[in-house]
């Protein structure tokens, strides 16, 4: 098992899937304003659930490597830890 981090192989999916619908959604909507779904303080569902979908990764080391890198909830891995 592995834990998910930048220099694993799988890093760009796991980023390209967690900014994704079946994560934060981050986007720029039609008035120019830009959105995402995260419900902040330390909730990782998003990236949980697309940590499990991914082979051989090591779910609960990868949150804790999160949050030692400043990704307490699903935008900020993307924003601290990417």
């Amino acid at each position: 098992m592995k834990i998910m981090q930048p220099n694993h192989p799988g890093w760009e999916e796991f980023c390209e899937r967690l900014n994704g619908p079946e994560g934060i959604d981050y986007k720029q909507g039609n008035n120019g304003k830009w959105t995402w779904k995260c419900s902040g303080g330390e909730d990782k569902s998003f990236a949980t659930a697309i940590l499990k979908t991914m082979p051989e990764i090591d779910v609960e080391a990868s949150l804790k490597y999160f949050e030692k890198n400043g990704g307490h909830c699903d935008c900020e891995i993307l924003l601290n830890v990417f």
